[in-house]
């Protein structure tokens, strides 16, 4: 198992839930892509670079009152990591939300190259591999 990879999914989700995106970005490769899940409306299929995370933090956090992630399993495979989850937000209209997510992260070099985001656990597990 590569313990470093679980830290710094781990340091990620933290850093997400705190806002901070230049922390976020200091464990990413300058070329990050970020491949949303599409079950959010608004957001573009996939965000290249630092400037283009930037603009998906925007876009996605622009909806919600306050959001965060809350880490129930991760799940290591070499240089990808599975973080699976559930996120919970406030709507600035007041709806509330609460869901499973998952997102699997590629590292090379101990940076994030790529995240994949999913709707479910279950196919993000089958969709890297990390199903046992």
């Amino acid at each position: 198992m590569s313990r470093k990879n679980l830290e710094l999914a781990r340091a990620s989700t933290d850093a997400w839930n705190r806002g901070d995106v230049d922390a976020v970005l200091a464990l990413c490769h300058p070329d990050f892509e970020y491949h949303t899940s599409g079950d959010f409306l608004g957001l573009d299929p996939v965000y290249r670079g630092h400037d283009g995370f930037r603009k998906f933090e925007r876009d996605f956090r622009g909806a919600w009152e306050s959001l965060s992630v809350v880490v129930e399993e991760l799940h290591d495979h070499g240089d990808q990591v599975a973080v699976l989850g559930t996120f919970e937000a406030r709507a600035r209209d007041g709806m509330t939300v609460r869901r499973r997510i998952a997102n699997v992260t590629t590292y090379r070099d101990g940076l994030a190259v790529r995240t994949d985001a999913y709707a479910d656990w279950e196919q993000a597990l089958d969709a890297s591999g990390l199903r046992d």
